[in-house]
């Protein structure tokens, strides 16, 4: 009788990652003799959605997540093996081929064996839960900066008048109301990434406290300092309003009392120890360190000789590991950039995000003879991914070939982030690409795309010597 297998993944942004990953698991499934199901949720939403027959039918559940998966409680009972998206494109059937050692969910965040010993979910290449828990607030923050930082670039290109004191936007028009609905999306951001910090770690219940308490510690008039916590404090707040939060649900409480504990006692408590823990004790020191970190980057960024160094060093970071972990610390980088109205570090990521799909794509549409079929077919969807900003089309190349597509598209995009450096370039978005520009984002246009078309061609050359090199070697 054929096995089954079903599964869920799920990336931060929601986009790449989660169908590449969904797409190679089937395929090594199928080609593993499996039935196979995947639900992905993505940016869409929940789509191919597993049914409770679904579930109850099959042998093994195979999750690649690297943020919370929704309906976790789903699979208690199950066999579960976890690990993350770039496992599962880089080599999926190594993921599934864990099947033989897996676990049993026991729904408490954790696996047991059928000897009920306690076996951990940690495996080789899965994030860390904190890393999980961070990349899920992250992954919910991004639409509201995305709509802010457009509405407010489109204002300030579109209606805005330059003066003395800077672009000025005429008070009662429609673009002094689009500037401000644009700064609520940047407002709302702060308490969405703390509030699903909170969420993966405690569930529903952590928002409320975790999201007031957020918006509190970036009140200067509530705490009496200067400013607020930024994204350290809504980071901080989340871990531990998270944690503070599943300590209460483990509260033995009377039965009668247990339907007004989500809904009136822990948003209560949990709100005012955490807010009062900013008012009284860390809102001014955070705000300190806040202030210091990024007046230290827009310093860097400014600084002819260090701002080389630094958009060297975030081109490098973006390429590593292409929409991972080291990828989403630049990231988060330019996104306090943006919020503290200093977003040149966001313009060297968004010159860099597009270099290494761009790279691989330009590469193998012109010298197709020096890759596989496999990669000249996936040379235009690359392209395309590099238009919008999906660092992730690079992937299956470098899964590929990692010797030769690694150092070109990390030098590509070093070369990209210090032209970008150079140049000045800022991005009130957290996003890049050309899209992005086009968009005005962007403070201008052409040096910008020409940041990125140096860092392609500097890329492109460099795996195409490559690539000619190993297939002479094999001749």
């Amino acid at each position: 009788m054929t096995k089954s297998i079903v599964g869920v993944t799920k990336c931060p942004v929601g986009i790449a990652h989660t169908y590449m990953a969904a797409e190679k698991l089937e395929q090594a499934a199928k080609k593993m003799g499996y039935e196979v199901k995947m639900e992905t949720q993505g940016a869409s939403g929940t789509e191919n959605e597993l049914t409770a027959e679904d579930i109850k039918n099959a042998d093994f559940v195979v999750f690649a997540a690297d943020v919370a998966v929704d309906g976790m409680d789903r699979f208690v009972g199950k066999k579960v093996i976890f690990g993350d998206t770039p496992a599962a494109i880089k080599d999926s059937e190594e993921l599934i081929n864990r099947i033989k050692d897996t676990p049993v969910y026991n729904g408490a965040g954790s696996s047991k064996s059928e000897d009920d010993s306690e076996e951990p979910t940690q495996k080789s290449g899965q994030q860390r839960p904190a890393v999980k828990q961070l990349l899920n607030g992250v992954s919910h923050m991004i639409p509201f900066v995305v709509v802010g930082g457009l509405f407010i670039a489109l204002s300030i290109a579109i209606g805005g008048h330059a003066t003395a004191q800077g672009m000025v936007i005429p008070e009662g028009t429609i673009w002094a109301k689009m500037n401000a609905i644009g700064v609520f999306g940047f407002t709302l951001m702060i308490p969405i990434l703390a509030g699903y910090i909170g969420d993966a770690i405690a569930g529903r219940a952590a928002l409320a406290p975790v999201m007031i308490s957020a918006m509190v510690a970036n009140s200067p008039d509530i705490l009496g300092t200067k400013a607020g916590t930024g994204f350290l404090g809504a980071i901080l707040i989340g871990f531990a309003g998270g944690y503070l939060v599943k300590w209460m649900n483990s509260w033995k409480v009377p039965k009668d009392l247990r339907p007004v504990m989500p809904i009136f006692v822990i948003p209560l408590l949990g709100t005012a120890i955490l807010s009062g823990l900013f008012v009284f004790l860390l809102g001014g020191p955070i705000s300190w360190l806040m202030t210091a970190l990024q007046d230290m980057l827009t310093a860097l960024a400014k600084n002819p000789s260090t701002s080389i160094i630094l958009g060297a060093i975030i081109g490098v970071m973006v390429a590593s590991d292409m929409g991972g972990p080291i990828n989403k610390i630049a990231f988060l980088f330019g996104v306090a950039s943006i919020t503290a109205n200093a977003p040149q570090i966001m313009g060297i990521v968004a010159c860099c995000v597009a270099v290494p799909p761009l790279t691989v794509g330009v590469a193998a549409s012109t010298r197709g003879k020096l890759f596989s079929k496999e990669e000249s077919s996936a040379s235009i969807p690359a392209i395309l991914m590099g238009l919008i900003g999906i660092t992730e089309g690079a992937i299956p190349f470098a899964a590929a070939n990692p010797k030769r597509v690694f150092p070109s598209i990390m030098i590509g995009s070093a070369v990209a982030g210090i032209m970008g450096a150079i140049f000045k370039i800022t991005d009130v978005v957290p996003h890049g690409g050309p899209i992005v520009g086009v968009l005005g984002a962007t403070n201008n246009l052409g040096l910008f795309l020409l940041s990125i078309v140096i860092g392609v061609a500097v890329g492109s050359l460099l795996l195409i010597f490559l690539q000619s090199r190993a297939v002479k070697k094999a001749k």
